[in-house]
């Protein structure tokens, strides 16, 4: 997969991701950062650097899809 076509999977995938957390400010938080950070490293074109940033990305998904599962568990069962 291209560099452009991985970066777009996992923008998709962190957004879609956010809309699993259980309250809107935590929705609207991570979509905020989620395209400042997209639109900070936009022109990146070092293959490198955007290895590094897609395994950040990557590892950043798995948290926001934990924090999710955690969070709507815990405001369950209060």
């Amino acid at each position: 997969m291209n560099a452009v076509n991985e970066s777009m999977r996992l923008y998709c995938a962190i957004h879609r991701a956010a809309a699993k957390m259980p309250t809107k400010d935590r929705i609207n938080f991570i979509r905020r950062r989620l395209r400042a950070e997209y639109d900070t490293h936009r022109e990146e074109t070092n293959p490198d650097r955007l290895r590094f940033l897609h395994a950040l990305a990557a590892t950043q998904l798995e948290t926001i899809q934990i924090q999710a599962k955690h969070l709507t568990d815990m405001l369950k069962s209060h």
